[in-house]
């Protein structure tokens, strides 16, 4: 989910000297009816984290939302932590970060303004039910909230962004990645690793990131690759 912005990171991070990394993801169209009861069972259950000099920080969990600048519009988006995302546990033992927070969410504001209302509401509700209790109940609000699979991806709809601000003492850099149709993203990078593992060793074994295990040059050719295929067949 979070390998493209892993991917920015990781651009980010060839240029010596920087230790920071504030990572912003945001995705555009519906979530999967699995994805809708993930999120609401995460926000619900679990603390968020980011990693302030190469230790677990928790966020606070009053702060709401978050207004984030989003490259390339004029309006504020709206984000939350979805757990801290996957970022500080990749860079945790990373001897060039130290720090790294990461937010997110979806384009539609009026979805993004609902959320903490929903989770709350969730929590309210399930707070003297047993764990199975909870998350049967949590499951049956997020079907109120997404019952049906949403239409096929449209790439107008569904884009997405990764943006990157990565700073140290020796200096700083911006790496945006602007994509779309966002579960064929991870279908094509899951497609990618299988490939790759059919036919020699990952770069790293056990616990580790898609940029580790295959490296982030190799991912982020992936749908690089595929656009520039597919805008060569329309100009011939």
């Amino acid at each position: 989910m979070y390998t493209t912005g892993e991917i920015a990171a990781e651009v980010a991070l060839e240029k010596p000297g920087l230790d920071t990394l504030d990572i912003a993801v945001f995705w555009g169209g519906s979530p999967t009816i699995a994805s809708t009861q993930t999120i609401l069972v995460n926000a619900s259950t679990s603390k968020a984290h980011y990693l302030h000099q190469n230790q677990y920080v928790e966020f606070d969990p009053t702060q709401g939302l978050v207004p984030l600048v989003v490259p390339g519009q004029h309006e504020l988006a709206q984000s939350l932590p979805w757990g801290g995302t996957s970022h500080p546990v990749w860079y945790r033992k990373d001897p060039r970060v130290a720090n790294c927070k990461a937010q997110g969410g979806v384009f539609n504001a009026a979805l993004m303004n609902g959320v903490p209302q929903i989770v709350a509401g969730a929590l309210e509700a399930t707070k003297d039910m047993t764990a199975e209790e909870r998350d049967a109940a949590l499951t049956e609000t997020a079907a109120q909230v997404m019952n049906q699979m949403p239409p096929r991806e449209n790439p107008r709809l569904n884009k997405s962004l990764d943006s990157v601000h990565a700073s140290g003492p020796l200096g700083r850099a911006h790496v945006v990645i602007h994509g779309n149709q966002n579960y064929k993203q991870t279908g094509l990078l899951q497609a990618f690793a299988a490939y790759w593992l059919l036919q020699r060793a990952p770069l790293r074994v056990g616990f580790a990131s898609g940029c580790q295990a295959f490296g982030h040059r190799a991912l982020l050719g992936q749908p690089a690759g595929v656009r520039a295929g597919l805008a060569s067949s329309r100009h011939r």
